[in-house]
Formats: C-alpha cells, sequence, structure tokens
C-alpha cells in the first residue's frame, strides 16, 4: 500500500479516551474488505498529488485504521498526500486538513452529510461509499465554487452521479443537521482522516449520574 493513494471513510465508535487526547497514533491497516472502488482523479487550480502528478487512478471509500489501539472506518479530508501511520492531531473539522483548514462552512457542511447518513453507517455499498467520499473532496476543495465531480479543481470520474447528487443535497440541506457528530486527525505529512465523535459509554453515563445523586443527597442531610 506504499505507493497507493488511498483516499476514504466512516469512523466506528470504541475510541473515547483518544477523543479526549490532543495527539494520538494511528496505525494504518489498508482497505482490503472495505466499501469504495478506484476511480480517476483530476487536479488543477494549483493542486497536485504528492508525487507532482495532476492525474491518477485512486481509491475512494472506506479505510481501515486502529486508533489508539481500538479498530476503526475512516474517510480522508486530504486529497493530495497518502494514507500512512503516525502520531496525529486531534482536531474540529473545521482546522483540518493541515495543508488548508477548511473552515466552519465547510465543516457543518460535513456534519450534516454524515448526520442525515446515520454517522455514515448508511454507507454500506462500494458505490455509495465511492460517492460519499467524492462528497467530502469536494466540499474540502471545490465548496465555493459548487460541487461537481465534473469541474472546479477536483474533477472525478466512475462515480454514480446520483449517489453523488443524493449526498451533495444532505451536505448543502439549508435545514440540514449541522451537529459537530465528526473530529478530525491531522498530520503535516500524512493524509487526515474523519472520524465519529464518541459519547460515553451509557455505563460510565450511570456511574456519573450516581456520583451527582450521592453529592446531592449528602448535602440534602447536611
Amino acid at each position: 500500500m506504499k505507493n497507493v493513494l488511498t483516499i476514504a471513510a466512516i469512523a466506528a465508535a470504541g475510541f473515547a479516551a483518544a477523543a479526549n487526547a490532543d495527539s494520538v497514533p494511528l496505525v494504518f491497516q489498508g482497505i482490503t474488505g472495505n466499501h469504495g472502488k478506484n476511480v480517476t482523479v483530476s487536479l488543477s487550480g494549483g493542486l497536485h498529488f504528492a508525487d507532482g502528478g495532476s492525474n491518477k487512478n485512486v481509491w475512494s471509500g472506506q479505510l481501515s485504521y486502529n486508533v489508539d489501539g481500538n479498530d476503526a472506518k475512516t474517510f480522508c479530508t486530504e486529497l493530495t498526500q497518502w494514507a500512512h501511520s503516525g502520531t496525529f492531531q486531534i482536531v474540529d473539522v473545521k482546522d483540518a486538513p493541515s495543508s488548508g483548514p477548511m473552515g466552519t462552512d465547510k465543516a457543518e457542511a460535513i456534519y450534516k452529510l454524515f448526520n442525515a447518513t446515520n454517522g455514515a453507517a448508511d454507507i454500506d455499498s462500494d458505490s455509495k461509499a465511492a460517492a460519499f467520499q467524492a462528497v467530502i473532496w469536494e466540499i474540502v476543495y471545490d465548496f465555493s465554487s459548487g460541487l461537481s465531480i465534473g469541474g472546479g479543481k477536483v474533477q472525478i470520474s466512475g462515480i454514480s452521479s446520483s449517489l453523488f447528487n443524493t449526498y451533495k443535497g444532505y451536505a448543502t440541506a439549508a435545514n440540514g443537521d449541522a451537529t459537530p457528530n465528526v473530529i478530525a486527525y491531522t498530520n503535516q505529512d500524512y493524509q487526515d482522516q474523519l472520524g465519529m465523535r464518541v459519547v460515553p459509554l451509557p455505563g460510565a453515563a450511570a456511574m456519573a449520574g450516581l456520583g451527582l445523586a450521592g453529592i446531592a443527597a449528602r448535602r440534602r442531610r447536611a
């Protein structure tokens, strides 16, 4: 996989501890068994891949990572770099990718996209995963000029136009749910990734509630 540009995916729950850290180790585990497919991407407007090229056949879909000891699926925010293992910073989506932060408007479009697809859990086929990732690329690089797989700085062939338009609609819906449900993992040298935020486990939340109840009871007795 060293020379394969892998771009992808959805994040799974299971790494709550990592979500509270400033940095976290990510181990890239490849694309085998994941939803997605190879597509052709052409870059223009000053964009180029890490090796200087501007036209490549690349993977568009889910990536497998081990995040601080927990297996997860991710989608990338950075089309021009390679997927790789390393230490990544945990940041808000608006502050990714590290090559040029996308800002609040683009981040909200990504939140809408993930929320409308059940945290990307509905992305359950190769065609869906490829189109889903393509919309993320378009948000990051072509948001101001309109999301289109045939125009702008990023042009993509081999994507289902109907699925792309469906996910584009989710991302740009005026009344879409922009709850910040996604976090980003960034590294200056390697491809940045997106992952779902993780809420406390029910047991932990219950214990916290019992703790608060105990404090309240002691205060009443006092």
